[in-house]
């Protein structure tokens, strides 16, 4: 825009500006927001289509759509203290109901696509539906009939909220709208059960598309949602969708066919430079990048949008300088063999110590096997923490533990939550270290065998609680773990159980200088990696692709170079049955009494 143009806009305080990529005729409108709210608004700056090349229009849209961000910033702002949640509060108007309405169909659409399509129906589940279809059917009539007075309102509003949630916004009650998204949304359940049930009758039905004027970045988030569901845990979903409601805050909820190349240069760029928690360029170059451009995909696979893949034309990203990028990392250091011994020989391994809260508290085979396993093995977190009896057999002397998902079906396994693996390189079964063996694992192994049901969890700690949103295996003795060494021993950020891994990797270099080389990939088979790290390469030879057949090595085969692994400098904990009578306080139970299991060996 030029000075003069500018000059004749200060009037009316609106700003003006061609698209930003050049890529459309409709004029934007650029708004500063100011300082005091930059906080609830998530950005300094927004620019918003108006969705007309007419100047005169525009203007008069461009005002519009300043006063009602404004508006809704200064809601926002007095709201936040009242509302703890990561969903966004939004301030309805007549376009936000329509889009609501039309991604309340969409999912519908979805739902039916995989429940009929992809899954099938059988006589069961075709019944049920068929009695939701007339429940649902019944309940939205009494909304649009009765409104408020109905009887079905109440139930017909707490499942619609949910739903406007998990689409990631809240919406107030008293909102002067509110009783319009309700009756829309309504009618969208209403014409959805409808088409459903004609498919039940084997009606070739279509979903209806709703009149919208292109769907916009906050639609996705839904179909997202779904297509990424039971793919990956729902930790890396919602990681995903953090990037996505970034990208909104910084340019808008535009139109997915409206982004260029150029405003996602822009959005990487103030992602790199913002003072509030900058990404690193690793993060943009590697995950942020993946995530937009799937996401763009689906949308574009979907019919959401046909325009092309805006990350297809993304030929470069904006850098910070090495030095920046260092300093954003967060390092995940080795522990030395004085913090090992730190550790072993503080209050972590007194069992009588009354300081533990929360499932820790009780938890002594976690608290005592726990570090323990991870100094041998350099296993991962997740991976100690989800080991169950089962996993665990004996042959001859050597004493075999299997890192797998797979549970025995029996009544305690059906109780537990699905078991996880980083990727397939972590599915292996070792010989456990004979210092474990040592220390009473074996004894350990064998009372819990021959007390509990196959497939009981070693620590009870690391069962989540029935009924979580995103449960996860081990949270306890992993956040417990992580306050102890940083917080209470004093060492400090970058310091965890992963810490056991890195110091681990060191002494299966020191235990092939000392014994000579061993046969090509046994390391990394040991340590759950599919390739070497980099300062490993001069040692473990380079893998072919032999390595993608068969099941591995033989684990009792592997023994004899487990056992040149050494601890040398470290004092371990006294054995565990010695350990466990150092105990004056009464035993506790291991589960809650509705799991019907035994206190701890």
């Amino acid at each position: 825009m030029c000075a003069t143009q500018r000059k004749k806009d200060a009037s009316v305080s609106v700003t003006l500006i061609p698209h930003p990529g050049g890529r459309s005729r409709n004029w934007y409108v650029d708004i500063f927001v100011p300082a005091s709210l930059q906080d609830v608004a998530g950005t300094d700056r927004v620019r918003r289509s108006t969705r007309t090349a007419d100047r005169v229009k525009a203007l008069a849209e461009g005002a519009r759509i300043e006063a009602e961000l404004r508006a809704s910033w200064l809601q926002l702002s007095d709201a936040r203290q009242r509302y703890e949640t990561d969903a966004e509060e939004l301030i309805l108007t007549t376009d936000a109901v329509r889009r609501l309405a039309a991604a309340r169909l969409a999912a519908w659409k979805l739902t039916e696509r995989f429940e009929r399509e992809d899954s099938g129906m059988d006589d069961a589940l075709l019944e049920e539906v068929e009695a939701f279809c007339q429940f649902s059917d019944r309940e939205m009539r009494s909304v649009l009939a009765q409104g408020q007075a109905g009887s079905a309102w109440e139930n017909a509003v707490n499942g619609l909220l949910d739903f406007v949630e998990t689409v990631g916004f809240i919406v107030r009650p008293d909102d002067p709208l509110f009783p319009e998204l309700v009756r829309q949304l309504a009618k969208a359940d209403k014409t959805a059960q409808a088409v459903i049930a004609l498919r039940n009758q084997g009606e070739d039905a279509p979903f209806p598309q709703p009149d919208l004027p292109g769907a916009t970045l906050s639609e996705m988030i839904l179909p997202y949602e779904a297509h990424r569901k039971g793919v990956v845990v729902p930790k890396s979903v919602s990681k995903s969708v953090s990037v996505w409601k970034r990208l909104i805050q910084f340019i808008g909820d535009v139109p997915l066919e409206e982004l260029s190349a150029s405003d996602i240069y822009r959005f990487l760029e103030d992602r790199l430079h913002t003072k509030d928690q900058p990404w690193s360029q690793g993060y943009v170059d590697g995950f942020v990048q993946r995530t937009l451009r799937e996401m763009f995909a689906l949308a574009r696979t979907q019919g959401h949008m046909h325009a092309d893949n805006p990350m297809n034309h993304l030929e470069t990203t904006p850098k910070i300088s090495k030095q920046e990028e260092k300093a954003r990392k967060k390092p995940r250091k080795p522990f030395t063999v004085e913090q090992v011994n730190t550790v072993f020989a503080s209050d972590w391994y007194d069992p009588d110590a009354t300081h533990w809260t929360g499932k820790m508290s009780s938890d002594l085979a976690g608290r005592y096997w726990g570090p323990l396993i991870s100094t041998c093995h350099g296993v991962r977190v997740r991976e100690v923490v989800q080991l169950v009896d089962s996993d665990f057999t004996f042959t001859g002397d050597v004493l075999l533990m299997t890192f797998q998902t797979a549970l025995p079906d029996n009544e305690v396994t059906r109780k537990l939550p699905p078991r996880t693996l980083k990727n397939a390189a972590v599915g292996r079964t070792l010989p456990v270290h004979p210092k474990l063996l040592e220390l009473g694992l074996g004894d350990f192994i064998r009372e819990m065998q021959a007390r509990h049901l196959p497939g009981t969890p070693l620590f009870p700690s690391a069962v989540p609680e029935p009924g979580g949103k995103a449960p996860l295996w081990g949270r306890s003795y992993e956040e417990a773990f992580l306050r102890h060494v940083r917080d209470r021993l004093g060492f400090g950020s970058g310091f965890g159980n992963h810490s056991f891994r890195h110091q681990h990797e060191d002494r299966v270099r020191d235990a092939q200088v000392n014994n000579g080389t061993w046969p090509a990939g046994l390391g990394e088979f040991i340590s759950g990696r599919r390739l070497p790290r980099d300062a490993d390469r001069d040692i473990f030879r380079q893998l072919s692709s032999a390595i993608d057949y068969g099941d591995g090595f033989i684990a009792a085969h592997v023994q004899r170079f487990v056992a040149q692994i050494d601890f040398e400098g470290v004092v371990f904990p006294p054995p565990y049955a010695q350990w466990l009578a150092r105990r004056t306080q009464r035993p506790r139970l291991w589960f809650s009494t509705d799991r019907v299991l035994p206190t701890e060996p």
